[in-house]
């Protein structure tokens, strides 16, 4: 990662449509030198270009985190099964009180209820899960990129 890249990352993700012939007028080199950098951070896996959808815009009004608690060795075998369920939108395992954390978006609090209790409960190897209702977000950023500096 040189400058140029990490411009390429900033520039992005401050607007993902920003013409390469853009990026490349700031950073003074050709558009084909930003179009290929770019491609190169496609193909590393590095960024990746796609549409963010606002959940509460469409009428998801049931956020929330779910710390869960696993069996000893059931982690990898219970996040696969949680990463297919469609509410979804975010999956970590972690260390500390909790095993994993996900992030769901459900339609109502019926619909988290059934996701809680009727899915998650029931999957082999989880112990125990804690809910906690997003009643507001702060702060919802895709833009974190290396410094420039």
């Amino acid at each position: 990662m040189d400058d140029l890249d990490r411009l390429i990352l900033h520039t992005l993700q401050a607007d993902g449509r920003t013409p390469f012939t853009q990026i490349a007028k700031q950073a003074g080199v050709s558009e084909t030198t930003v179009r290929t950098r770019y491609q190169s951070l496609v193909e590393k896996g590095i960024i990746h270009t796609v549409g963010i959808v606002d959940p509460h815009a469409l009428g998801f009004q049931a956020p929330a985190i779910v710390a869960i608690s696993v069996e000893p060795g059931a982690a990898d075998q219970v996040a696969r099964a949680i990463a297919a369920l469609p509410e979804v939108s975010y999956l970590v395992m972690t260390l500390g009180s909790f095993d994993l954390i996900v992030e769901v978006f459900c339609r109502d609090l019926p619909h988290l209820a059934d996701l809680i209790t009727h899915q998650i409960h029931k999957l082999p190897g989880v112990r125990s899960t804690e809910t906690l209702m997003i009643a507001r977000s702060y702060k919802l950023a895709y833009r974190w990129s290396p410094t420039l500096e």
